[in-house]
């Protein structure tokens, strides 16, 4: 296979592996800052359960205190009867205590549903607690996984990154200008290798013409999608015009 094929198929090798290894790279961040989303989150909806559990506390007293003075007055009130000097005096004690002990029954219903509240309350705070832990120790994981794979993929970045320039020297001078132009923009998508008689890029049908421009290691490019075009490593049979 000639050396202007040889050298464009490993120069797309290289950049495809570059573009992999910038795409983990900005990958592994990504799923970190997502973690500690996750556990951000996690602290605000447990704060919320407490906030949520310490109103209902309070609701929840308010009522209690609400019901021991009514309490208090309704025995107060009773204490009154039998000092009553009039039949309409008593009946308007009387009339007092029953909306008295009537209010109670509301407010005792009320606290028994304010208290039920708190146990769910409670319930959702624990299960809260448990999953803020949970989420904290797999973003920590993921944190200390991407930190060790980032020096790594760094590492190897640089290593293909001095491939590539040697790569790149490799390829004949009529072909470099090319190749430098259009791959400082286009990366791995500015070289294609033919597929068939297609472009592998867009996968247009290639003209004869091209395919045999390409058979005498001249530099050729789709006419649909502007890749820099390279025979495979098993060739092709020539096209005859």
């Amino acid at each position: 296979m000639s050396t202007p094929t040889s050298a464009l198929r490993d120069l797309h090798r290289i950049h495809r592996q570059l573009t992999d290894l910038r795409e983990r790279l900005d990958r592994g961040p990504k799923q970190a800052r997502a973690a500690e989303g996750s556990v951000q989150k996690m602290e605000s909806d447990l704060q919320q359960t407490r906030e949520s559990a310490k109103r209902m506390r309070i609701h929840a007293d308010d009522k209690q205190l609400q019901l021991k003075e009514r309490e208090q007055r309704i025995k107060d009130l009773r204490g009154k009867l039998n000092a009553c000097s009039s039949n309409r005096e008593y009946q308007a004690l009387k009339e007092q205590i029953a909306a008295d002990e009537q209010a109670n029954g509301v407010l005792a219903d009320e606290i028994l549903e304010a208290l039920e509240r708190l146990d769910e309350l409670a319930s959702k705070q624990k299960s809260a607690e448990s999953n803020l832990l949970r989420v904290k120790d797999e973003a920590e994981k993921i944190t200390g996984r991407v930190t060790a794979e980032q020096q790594m993929l760094q590492e190897e970045l640089t290593r293909v990154q001095n491939e590539l320039k040697q790569a790149e020297l490799m390829l004949p001078f009529e072909f470099r200008q090319e190749y430098e132009r259009i791959s400082k923009v286009r990366g791995e998508n500015a070289l294609a290798q033919v597929d068939g008689q297609s472009c592998g890029g867009c996968y247009q049908t290639l003209t004869t013409q091209t395919i045999n421009e390409l058979f005498l290691s001249r530099p050729v490019f789709c006419k649909t999608c502007g890749c820099l075009l390279y025979l495979p490593d098993e060739g092709l049979p020539a096209v005859k015009a």
